[in-house]
């Protein structure tokens, strides 16, 4: 499989921003593949699919560019054509304050169309309060749309422990189940 330097990654991400914030969606979706998966853990959304996705843009343009929504990078990290994005963001808060707060994007890209796969969005407090109302009440039950956590197991923790036992790497550390 090819893979895609972190210049190459870095490169297409700066296309997917500016195109962001001309605010022309159809323009923004040509950075992105056919059936695209976006996940915002803050907001307990997974969105599938590119119309899903479009209507994230729908809703989410405007209200960044009214609040002045920036963000600017702190750390990138890479894997196989994935970018790790730390950033700063700043926006205005509904009570006229400028917020800022951090996010981490976790972006996969596609090496042969050069395009993005995926994102993740985890963000603070701060990312969370930006989020939501452009997001909307009703955003959940968009097609192609859902609520990320419906259908998790729970996990025990017994069962985090015998799993992390079980892939223990070093055999002479102390055992995990006398914690």
């Amino acid at each position: 499989m090819t893979e895609l330097s972190v210049e190459e990654m870095e490169a297409i991400l700066y296309e997917h921003e500016i195109r962001e914030a001309s605010q022309d969606v159809e323009w923004t979706m040509g950075t992105v593949v056919d059936d695209p998966h976006y996940e915002f853990p803050t907001g307990q959304i997974s969105v599938d699919g590119r119309d899903a996705v479009a209507e994230h843009y729908r809703r989410a343009l405007p209200s960044g560019v009214e609040q002045r929504a920036a963000s600017q990078k702190r750390v990138h990290g890479s894997g196989p054509n994935t970018l790790f994005r730390e950033a700063t963001f700043s926006f205005d808060a509904a009570d006229g304050t400028r917020r800022t707060g951090q996010y981490v994007a976790v972006i996969e890209f596609d090496p042969a169309s050069k395009k993005i796969v995926s994102e993740r969005q985890y963000g603070d407090t701060y990312f969370a309060e930006f989020l939501a109302p452009h997001l909307g009440d009703d955003y959940a039950r968009y097609p192609g749309v859902s609520l990320l956590n419906d259908g998790l197991a729970a996990v025990s923790r017994e069962q985090m422990l015998e799993e992390a036992e079980a892939g223990r790497a070093n055999p002479g550390t102390r055992s995990l189940t006398s914690l």
